[in-house]
């Protein structure tokens, strides 16, 4: 088969998106349940950045990476082709610092290319340059991380994607959410670390200071609730925030105090819908956890330019077949001030 019928047969695969999604976010709820944490962020949170690595990743590029990816040093649509966010808003809006600070270590190059933060959320883009062949495999992958101020970064959400543009370069695309807003201020020092990375032995470290991008930051504090008629269950919404590059929904779940103690605490499967019904559910929607049991989740959706006046929560359960079911009774309106 060509590369080019192989690029169509990929474009052509059918694949059960919800059930993936599905299967990704019980993974994530076993390990933070198991309160498994790594320093490693080899593993995507983000069914997508795993889906475009696996099909990548035999040396094919599809047509529309290599254009994201041909764009280098100005990243541009490399965020879309991650499934970030607010690649949109990114592209549109030319939010991203440009870096263009690097390690070179034992024939191996790490270029920390573009960054970007708004208090919230931190996006960091690095390539990866050898003089011989590069690995994907999971054996040569070694270990990167990031800090900031010199700590490692404490997400409710976080995920990494790869893929190549040859055999001897390597994109990356870091994001995170943060669990605590704006705790780090307006100017923040971000640091790339890699140990043994892609086949090549040694130790990387690029430092470089990053300022919070402009940009309107609108908070409200709606705190509607919803709950059960047994009272097993209550969502309420604590807070919405608009900024650059999310719309950020802050809730506290509750549940019966015995799920605290065996670590049984449900993970809710959301959809969210606006008041123009536009809705935002599997790749428009990403969900974390701030701190332990699951009191505290985060929902992240695409960054809005016009704020909806409300929002719409659906959360649901996953079944044995790995497709959602509402929970009609816990469907809660969010009511917004824009006042």
């Amino acid at each position: 088969m060509n590369k080019e019928k192989f690029n169509h047969s990929i474009d052509n695969i059918d694949i059960p998106l919800e059930k993936l999604v599905a299967r990704e976010k019980e993974a994530m709820l076993q390990a933070k349940k198991n309160r498994k944490i790594r320093r490693t962020t080899r593993h995507s949170l983000l069914i997508a950045c795993g889906l475009c690595m696996a099909l990548l990743g035999s040396g094919f590029v599809s047509p529309g990476m290599a254009a994201a990816l041909s764009n280098i040093p100005l990243i541009g649509p490399i965020y879309a082709q991650f499934s970030d966010i607010a690649s949109d808003k990114i592209q549109q809006d030319q939010l991203t610092t440009e870096i263009e600070k690097q390690d070179s270590q034992n024939g191996l190059t790490m270029i920390v290319k573009e960054a970007v933060y708004d208090g919230g959320r931190l996006i960091v883009t690095v390539e990866y340059t050898g003089q011989k062949k590069l690995s994907l495999s999971e054996e040569m992958a070694g270990i990167n991380y990031i800090t900031i101020n010199g700590q490692p970064v404490k997400p409710a959400i976080a995920s990494t994607g790869q893929d190549e543009i040859d055999s001897k370069t390597i994109i990356e695309h870091h994001q995170f959410t943060l669990s605590n807003p704006n705790e780090y201020g307006d100017k923040i020092e971000v640091a790339v670390h890699g140990e043994n990375l892609f086949g090549h032995k040694g130790k990387w470290n690029v430092a470089f200071p990053l300022e919070k991008v402009n940009g309107a930051i609108h908070e409200f504090y709606p705190k509607a609730k919803t709950k059960t008629t047994e009272k097993e269950y209550a969502i309420t919404a604590d807070k919405v925030t608009f900024s650059p590059l999310s719309t950020r929904i802050d809730l506290t779940i509750d549940y019966p105090a015995a799920m605290d103690e065996n670590d049984t605490w449900p993970w809710f499967d959301f959809a969210v819908v606006d008041d123009k019904d536009r809705v935002f559910d599997r790749l428009k929607l990403q969900a974390g956890m701030a701190g332990d049991y699951g009191h505290h989740m985060v929902l992240v959706l695409p960054p809005m330019d016009e704020l909806p006046h409300s929002l719409i929560l659906k959360p649901a359960e996953i079944n044995k077949e790995g497709y959602r079911e509402e929970i009609k009774e816990l469907e809660l309106v969010v009511p917004l001030n824009n006042k």
